[in-house]
């Protein structure tokens, strides 16, 4: 009938109109919500850092301050750089004030100074002796080496100057299934390779750069900003 036939199509311009309205706030007068501003991202310049562990290593404080750089980048929001020394210019040469001269010319915001304080393994033995069986005594040698690396690094704020904090980690591990090559020199860092990595002194260092990346991270409330915020377009 044609007043049935009129209120289905009202029905149904009724139910079209509400479905636009939930999909268009601006059908209510009301402006669609802008997208919330992205946290800003500090940008982190990692200084190779000063080797005090007479390793005999050329390359090992520029390696360990890879390692901080990539485990920024892979566990915190900051943004980590490598900043490299001028040629002729040894980590042992960069004060606080130079390594603000670098960071600013590297654009970052905060600058870290990094050292090794430390970087040990030692190694021991132990007898064991199993219950006897059929009237003899099995038993053998344990061999187990424990590592300790210590770092210590300050941080400068490019944009006035400051000190930021200083900080001081010392990362351990053990290993008690450890074979006769087993890597306890700290010096081999500088060639990398798994035999490094899965080595006590390996794993000793990484535990140090985890500790100390999450304290910069901590950090992030007393950064400021090299670079001026950008103004949002009108």
């Amino acid at each position: 009938m044609p007043g049935s036939r009129t209120r289905t199509r009202t029905r149904v311009a009724m139910a079209l109109c509400a479905a636009l309205a939930m999909v268009s706030p601006c059908l209510h007068g009301q402006q669609p919500k802008a997208p919330a501003p992205a946290k800003y991202q500090f940008k982190i310049g990692v200084l190779p850092f000063v080797d005090n562990t007479a390793s005999g290593g050329e390359e090992v404080g520029s390696a360990v301050g890879r390692a901080v750089q990539a485990e920024l980048t892979h566990s915190t929001s900051l943004i980590g750089r490598v900043l490299k020394l001028a040629e002729g210019t040894s980590a042992d040469d960069v004060d606080g004030e130079k390594a603000i001269e670098i960071g600013k010319s590297g654009n970052v915001d905060v600058v870290l100074v990094g050292m090794v304080l430390e970087a040990t393994s030692n190694e021991s033995q132990k007898r064991i002796q199993s219950p006897r069986i059929f009237g003899q005594t099995v038993g053998g040698n344990t061999r187990s080496v424990t590592s300790v690396v210590t770092l210590q690094g300050v941080l400068y704020g490019v944009v006035d100057g400051s000190k930021i904090d200083s900080i001081r980690v010392t990362g351990r591990a053990t290993d008690r299934k450890v074979g006769a090559d087993v890597s306890t020199d700290f010096g081999s860092i500088s060639t990398g390779g798994s035999s490094f990595e899965n080595s006590p002194i390996g794993k000793a260092l990484h535990d140090a750069v985890a500790q100390m990346v999450k304290l910069i991270s901590a950090d992030q409330g007393k950064m400021a900003r090299n670079q001026p915020a950008t103004e949002a377009p009108k």
